[in-house]
């Protein structure tokens, strides 16, 4: 690890300083320390790829109650969990506890990561270090572009005092540049941001735009984060206002930009046809032989309000350039290639290569750039395009399994790969099904229902027998159900001591061998097991209320 660079927060406006990162490529971590507590943004090559915050409101499961994805009631259960599973990752566990969808868990990804990495301009005061290694987890998929953070901490978490300061240090009257209109679908701007970017087309000052019907922080936020990402012509001093005669400009215009998160071509022409030689933006470049059929299932979003065909928006030629990747790698997945061929690198491709040719995609076919592109990803097949280069980057990324991957390649290729899934598919199956069946049973075991106890919790256990809680719970309902208990003590020990030996922190096992030796009398060794429940998960309800009765009969004075 190198340190790059050191300084404070307040140095210059802090949105100028991540995007100076972003727009420099920096591969490597920002960490701000403030009150003794770090919050870390980590980048790759400009990208924003992960971070991390000390407080509790930016944990995942508290995004995930604010955003209402989990109810107040889980929150306990979902805590718990994570905190026994600390490798795995956090949102992974609650998406697993909650039963969030695979979509549902990525956009949380990217909320949260987004909200760590906007915090850090909450911080009034601090120090900051940019080294050249990421040493927090990365997750394919959940990628923001620095706008995005810049425009949510400026809107959302700097003080107003600070932004004020900070955009009077910016100037005081602000143009947007014709050349950056492709770029605004980055912000993640809406309607009421829409108005405010119209006007910036045509050059305003902060009065000016304070005066119009629009929310004076959101007004800012919008200038703030345009003129930190370079994207404004500023000016120290206001420009004075023209006088017109002209009626102003109908907000319908505004409501045809909501369509999608940038400018139409009709208004940014209208607005600077006095002022400059019109751009004129050339479509970027679509792959080789790549044409983009009509119909498609990868269509734009179309609005009843929808301007006029003539009215062609700024972002076509990014629109019809995504269009034509898509369709590209969509083919390529057609014919079943493998993950190298997909990210259009070589088998003895570097991990930096790697990286560099999966965030080249990512920018591109993100599903939060095409959205704002108003590309409808009809059959979902975006999506699933999205999620193979997110599983090929996992598998290239990784060194062990890139090595059993490229193994699976030499033995067989694609076929091979085909078995593979197919096995992999059949084991999740198996899992699904193995799950369903250990519900049933339980819910038998409480109805005290034991024949069906017996024959779910065994069919769970047959199709998942790595599963620990499956042969504990099993072994209680068969213990349950025997006529005689004395006799059938010792087989169910010995079931329930190869669930411990199978997981050895497994707290059901253990339970149950605590309600076996307290059943047979045995309420030393009923109490040892208990306890060792508590150790494991002090909130065990049903472990401290056997802890409670034990000692209580152990302790009653004798006749």
């Amino acid at each position: 690890m190198a340190e790059l660079a050191r300084g404070t927060v307040l140095d210059r406006p802090w949105g100028r300083t991540l995007s100076a990162l972003a727009s420099k490529g920096l591969t490597g971590e920002v960490t701000v320390i403030a009150d003794a507590k770090p919050y870390v943004i980590a980048f790759h090559e400009g990208v924003v790829v992960a971070a991390s915050s000390p407080l509790a409101s930016d944990a995942a499961v508290r995004v995930a109650l604010t955003g209402h994805l989990v109810s107040s009631t889980q929150v306990a259960d979902i805590v718990r969990k994570q905190a026994s599973a600390p490798k795995r990752e956090e949102i992974e566990v609650l998406a697993e506890a909650a039963r969030l969808t695979p979509d549902q868990a990525m956009r949380l990804r990217r909320r949260v990561l987004a909200q760590r990495a906007a915090r850090t301009f909450a911080l009034d005061r601090g120090d900051f270090i940019i080294d050249d290694s990421i040493t927090l987890p990365m997750v394919p998929g959940s990628e923001l572009d620095i706008r995005t953070v810049v425009y949510l901490g400026a809107k959302q978490f700097v003080s107003e005092t600070r932004l004020n300061s900070e955009l009077a240090q910016l100037g005081t009257w602000f143009q947007l540049k014709p050349e950056t209109l492709d770029d605004l679908p980055q912000f993640g701007f809406g309607e009421p941001e829409q108005a405010v970017v119209e006007r910036l087309i045509q050059g305003a000052g902060v009065g000016e735009l304070e005066r119009r019907d629009l929310e004076l922080r959101m007004v800012r936020a919008v200038i703030y984060a345009l003129v930190c990402s370079n994207m404004c012509i500023t000016e120290p001093n206001a420009r004075p206002v023209k006088k017109t005669t002209q009626p102003p400009a109908p907000r319908s215009r505004v409501q045809e930009a909501v369509d999608s998160p940038t400018i139409p071509r009709a208004s940014m022409a209208d607005a600077t046809t006095q002022r400059r030689r019109p751009t004129t933006l050339q479509p970027a470049p679509a792959p080789a032989a790549v044409t983009v059929d009509a119909p498609t299932t990868i269509g734009r979003k179309k609005s009843a309000t929808q301007a006029p065909a003539a009215r062609l928006r700024v972002d076509d030629a990014q629109t019809l350039a995504a269009e034509a990747l898509i369709q590209t790698k969509l083919a390529l997945l057609d014919k079943h290639v493998d993950h190298y061929a997909l990210l259009a690198i070589s088998r003895d491709a570097t991990a930096a290569q790697v990286r560099t040719a999966y965030f080249a995609l990512a920018r591109q076919l993100h599903p939060d750039r095409l959205s704002s592109l108003g590309i409808v990803d009809e059959g979902r097949r975006a999506q699933r395009l999205f999620a193979e280069l997110n599983t090929a980057f996992a598998v290239l990324s990784d060194s062990t399994r890139r090595d059993e991957y490229t193994s699976i390649l030499q033995r067989g290729g694609a076929k091979a790969i085909r078995a593979e899934q197919a096995k992999a598919d059949e084991i999740t199956q198996r899992m699904v099904e193995s799950e369903g069946a250990y519900r049933k049973g339980e819910g038998a075991l409480r109805r005290d229902d034991i024949e069906t106890a017996i024959r779910e919790l065994t069919l769970a256990a047959e199709l998942n027998p790595d599963e620990a809680d499956y042969h504990a719970t099993l072994a209680w309902a068969r213990f349950c159900g025997a006529p005689d208990k004395m006799a059938s003590a010792h087989p169910t020990r010995v079931m329930l001591q190869k669930a411990i030996q199978l997981s050895p922190k497994a707290v059901t096992a253990r339970f149950y061998l605590g309600r076996v030796e307290r059943i047979i009398g045995r309420d030393q060794e009923a109490l040892r097991y208990f306890r060792e429940v508590l150790d494991a998960m002090p909130h065990h309800v049903d472990a401290g209320s056997e802890v409670r009765a034990l000692e209580a009969r152990m302790n009653r004075p004798k006749r």
